[in-house]
C-alpha cells in the first residue's frame, strides 16, 4: 500500500473542485427557481402597499430581475460563461434593484422627494444579494456582493446628499447647536438627508458580507476535509474488507509501529495465464485480468481479509493484517475454499463454446511475518515480508506439480483446529495429507495438506 514519506496539508484536488464547479452550475439553476419565488414574495407586497396603476412600474423591474438569472444559465449550456461573469451578474443585479428603488415611478403621480427615498428601508433588499451570493460556494463573490452593494448605495446616497434641495448637510457642531425644535424641523424635513444612516447601512452590509464569506469559507474547507477522509476511505476500501475500514479510517496511526505477528498469507493464481493470454487479444487479456481480481477481491473481503497486492495474474492476500484476529487461519481457509467455489461458478456462467475453463492454484500457509514500511525517500509501501509470505507463494506454485487446486501448510491445519471453529469438521473436509515437500529456501521438507 503506497504511503507519502512526509504528511502535507490535503490539496485541493480536482475531483473536488469540479464538484464545486458543479455545484455553482446547480446554484445557477436553483436561483433562478428562488429569484421568481422571491419576485412573486415582494410583487405580492408591493401590490399591497402601492395602489394601480403605480405598481405596474415595479411588476415590470421584479419581472427584469427575474429574467436575469435566465442569462448565466444560458451562457453555462451554450459554454459562453466565464468566471467573470460571476462578478458582472452580481454588479448588474445590485445596480439594477439600486435604480429601481430611486429612479422615478412613471406611474407615480405623488412624488416623494428622492431625499425622503433613503429613509424607507429599501436598501433591506439588499441583503437578498448577499444570502444568494453565498449559493456560489465563493468567498470573493460574497464579499464582492456586499462591497458592491455598499458601493451603489453609496453612490445613490451621496447623488442624492449633493442635490441642490437637500438640507440638512451639517457638522456634528453645528448639530448639537440646534435647538430641539430646530432638530425636529430639520428631521421631519422630506428633503432632509441624514448621513449617519448611510455610515450604518454600508458597515451592517460589508459586516454582513464579510461574516457570510467567513462561513462559505468555513463551508468549502469543511467539504474538502470530507472528500480527504472519503478518499483515505476509498484508498483503505481498495486493501481492507470493509469492516475494517471506518476502524483504520478513525485511527491516528491505523496501521501501527513495524512489528511481528502470526498472519495467514494466501496466493491465487491463474494456471495457465500465459498460454491462455496468447490466444486473446490484448483487451480481452485485461478484461480477464480485471474480471478475475475482481472476483478475488471480493471473496478476500467477505472473509475479513486484506489484499495486500496483484503481481501479474497472482492475487496476494493476508488475514491477520493490520490486526491480529482470533480465527485468521479459519477466514483463510474458507477464503481459499471459497475462491475456487467462485471460479467454479465463473465458469458456469462464462460457458460459451471454444472457451477453455479458468482454472486457480491456492497457496496458504500461517506464520510469523513483519509489517512495516518498506521504499525510499519518495514512496513507501505497507509490506508484509518475511518467510511465510516466501512458503504460502511457493505452495501455490506446487499447486500445478501435484495437479491440484489448493495446497494448505500443516500450520494452517493446525491453527484452524486450535482455533476451533463451529465447522472445523466440514472445513477440513476434502483437505488429504500430501507428500511431505521439499520447499526452496527451507531445510526441512514442509508436510501439505491439499485439495
Amino acid at each position: 500500500m503506497n504511503a507519502p514519506h512526509t504528511p502535507s496539508p490535503p490539496p485541493r484536488s480536482a475531483r473536488v473542485e469540479a464538484a464545486f464547479t458543479r455545484e455553482e452550475y446547480l446554484a445557477l439553476q436553483l436561483g433562478v427557481r428562488v429569484r421568481a419565488v422571491a419576485m412573486t414574495v415582494i410583487a405580492i407586497w408591493i401590490t399591497i402597499e402601492n395602489a394601480f396603476p403605480r405598481v405596474l412600474y415595479y411588476y415590470a423591474l421584479l419581472g427584469v430581475v427575474a429574467g436575469l438569472g435566465f442569462v448565466p444559465v444560458f451562457l453555462w449550456r451554450i459554454g459562453r460563461y466565464r468566471p467573470w461573469m460571476r462578478y458582472a451578474f452580481t454588479t448588474l443585479d445590485i445596480a439594477l434593484l439600486t435604480f429601481a428603488v430611486f429612479s422615478p415611478n412613471p406611474f407615480d403621480h405623488d412624488l416623494l422627494p428622492p431625499q425622503h427615498l433613503l429613509r424607507i428601508g429599501n436598501e433591506l433588499y439588499l441583503f437578498l444579494f448577499i444570502v444568494a451570493s453565498a449559493f456560489t460556494y465563493s468567498p470573493a463573490i460574497v464579499l464582492w456582493t456586499g462591497v458592491a452593494a455598499a458601493l451603489a448605495w453609496s453612490a445613490a446616497t451621496w447623488w442624492i446628499a449633493l442635490m441642490p434641495d437637500t438640507v440638512g448637510l451639517i457638522s456634528t457642531a453645528q448639530w448639537e447647536a440646534l435647538s430641539d425644535a430646530e432638530k425636529v424641523r430639520l428631521m421631519i424635513d422630506p428633503h432632509h438627508v441624514y448621513l449617519g444612516i448611510w455610515g450604518r447601512q454600508v458597515i451592517v452590509l460589508i459586516l454582513t458580507a464579510a461574516g457570510t464569506a467567513v462561513f462559505v469559507r468555513r463551508a468549502r474547507r469543511l467539504v474538502f476535509q470530507q472528500a480527504e477522509i472519503e478518499r483515505e476511505r476509498a484508498n483503505l476500501s481498495r486493501y481492507f474488507s470493509p469492516n475494517l475500514v471506518d476502524e483504520l479510517a478513525q485511527s491516528d496511526q491505523p496501521l501501527g509501529p513495524t512489528r511481528q505477528q502470526d498472519v495467514a498469507v494466501l496466493f491465487a493464481d491463474l494456471v495457465g495465464f500465459t498460454t491462455l493470454a496468447e490466444a486473446l487479444p490484448p483487451d480481452q487479456v485485461i478484461e480477464l485480468l480485471r474480471a478475475f481480481h475482481g472476483r478475488m477481491e471480493r471473496v478476500v473481503f467477505d472473509h475479513g481479509g486484506t489484499v495486500d497486492k496483484y503481481i501479474g495474474d497472482a492475487v496476494m492476500a493476508t488475514f491477520g493484517t493490520p490486526r491480529a484476529g482470533p480465527a485468521d487461519a479459519t477466514s483463510a481457509l474458507r477464503c481459499a475454499r471459497a475462491m475456487i467455489e467462485a471460479v467454479a461458478d465463473w465458469n458456469t456462467a462464462r460457458g460459451q463454446p471454444g472457451q477453455a475453463p479458468i482454472r486457480i492454484g491456492v497457496g496458504l500457509h500461517y506464520g510469523p511475518v513483519v509489517l512495516g514500511d518498506i521504499g525510499g525517500e519518495a514512496r513507501l509501501e505497507y509490506a508484509v515480508i518475511g518467510d511465510t509470505v516466501n512458503v504460502a507463494s511457493r505452495l501455490e506454485r506446487l499447486t500445478r506439480r501435484l495437479h491440484v487446486s489448493m495446497v494448505v501448510s500443516d500450520a494452517v491445519v493446525a491453527a484452524v483446529r486450535r482455533e476451533a471453529p463451529p465447522d472445523a469438521v466440514a472445513l477440513l473436509d476434502g483437505l488429504a495429507s500430501g507428500p511431505t515437500e521439499a520447499l526452496r529456501g527451507r531445510e526441512a521438507p514442509m508436510p501439505v495438506w491439499v485439495r
